[in-house]
C-alpha cells in the first residue's frame, strides 16, 4: 500500500505544481511565442508525472526499477503490430463523432475549412481558398498517424508508464470494470487542477468540466487497458493516446456550438462521449462475434 501511495501522491502533487507554476508564467508573460515554448515544457513534464510517481513507488516497494519499466514495455512482435494499428480506432471514433453529430444537427463540416482560411489570413495575411485550405486538412488529418506513433507516442509514454502501466498492474493487471473506472477516475481527476486554474479543455467551464473529463478519460481507458492486456505491453496505449492528441481536436473545430454550450455538447462533452461509448460498443460486438460468422 505504501507504494501505491506514494505513486498517487507524487503523480498529483507534481502535476499541481507544474499547473501553479504554468498559471503564474501566463499571469506574467504577453509573448505568445514564450508561452508556447513554456506551455509545450509544462505539456512535457506534467504527462511525465506519472512516470515519476511510478519509479519512485518502485523504489519504495524494493522493485527494480530498470526490470519494471521493461515489463511495463513489453518490447515484442505483438506489441508493435498494436502499437501501429491502435491510432485507427480513433480515427473511427472521429467518424462516427461525425455521423452523430450530424444525426442532431451539432456538426457543422464546413466550419473546419473557414477556420483555416480566416486564421491564415490573421496570422499570415494570405487569403486561402477553400479547396487549398481542404487539402491541408486532409493532409492534417493524414499526418495525424505519424505523430500518434512520434512525438505525440514521446509525450503520451509519460502518463501511460505510470497510468497503464504501474497502477494497472498494481491493481492486478485485470482490464474489467472495476480496473477501468479506478485508472479512468484517477487519471480524470489527476487533470483536475490544469482543467480548473488554466482552463486546459474547458477553457469556459473550467472547474465544472472536470466530471464531463473525468468521464471521457473513463471511456479511454475501457479502449486503452484491453490492447494492454492483450499485449502485457503499454505501447498500444501509447499510441491510442498519441492519436487522441492529435485527431480528437478536430471535433472541437467541426462542432457548431460554442463557448460553454460547445465544451459541453462537444468533443470532451456529451457528443463524444456518445461517439466513444458507440465506438466501444461497436468494436465490442465485432470482437465477440463467432469465428464462423465472420468467415462468412
Amino acid at each position: 500500500m505504501r507504494d501505491l501511495v506514494v505513486f498517487v501522491a507524487m503523480s498529483f502533487g507534481l502535476g499541481a505544481l507544474l499547473d501553479v507554476w504554468f498559471l503564474s508564467v501566463k499571469s506574467g508573460t504577453s509573448d505568445l511565442i514564450q508561452l508556447s515554448l513554456y506551455g509545450t515544457a509544462w505539456g512535457l513534464l506534467r504527462m511525465y508525472t506519472p512516470t515519476a510517481g511510478a519509479l519512485l513507488a518502485i523504489m519504495a516497494s524494493r522493485r527494480s526499477v530498470v526490470e519494471e519499466v521493461r515489463a511495463y514495455l513489453g518490447v515484442g512482435r505483438r506489441a508493435l503490430i498494436y502499437f501501429l494499428l491502435a491510432p485507427l480506432v480513433v480515427y473511427l471514433a472521429v467518424g462516427i463523432y461525425l455521423l452523430l453529430g450530424l444525426a442532431v444537427g451539432v456538426v457543422d463540416p464546413g466550419r473546419p475549412v473557414r477556420v483555416v482560411v480566416e486564421a491564415t489570413e490573421r496570422v499570415a495575411g494570405l487569403r486561402l481558398s477553400e479547396d487549398v485550405a481542404k487539402l491541408m486538412l486532409i493532409a492534417q488529418i493524414l499526418f495525424a498517424y505519424v505523430a500518434a506513433v512520434t512525438v505525440n507516442a514521446f509525450f503520451a509514454l509519460g502518463e501511460e508508464l505510470g497510468w497503464r502501466g504501474y497502477l494497472y498492474r498494481r491493481l492486478g493487471s485485470r482490464p474489467d470494470l472495476r480496473t477501468v473506472l479506478t485508472i479512468g477516475c484517477m487519471w480524470g481527476l489527476w487533470h483536475a487542477t490544469a482543467i480548473g486554474l488554466l482552463g486546459h479543455n474547458y477553457p469556459e467551464l473550467k472547474w465544472a468540466g472536470v466530471p464531463l473529463f473525468v468521464l471521457y478519460c473513463v471511456l479511454l481507458t475501457a479502449f486503452m487497458l484491453p490492447l494492454v492486456a492483450a499485449t502485457d505491453s503499454v505501447l498500444p496505449a501509447v499510441s491510442f493516446h498519441g492519436a487522441v492528441n492529435a485527431l480528437w481536436g478536430l471535433t472541437a473545430l467541426i462542432t457548431s456550438a460554442e463557448g460553454a454550450a460547445g465544451e459541453v455538447l462537444g468533443g470532451l462533452g456529451v457528443l463524444g462521449l456518445a461517439a466513444l461509448a458507440a465506438t466501444l460498443m461497436a468494436l465490442t460486438a465485432v470482437g465477440k462475434r463467432p469465428k464462423a460468422a465472420r468467415r462468412k
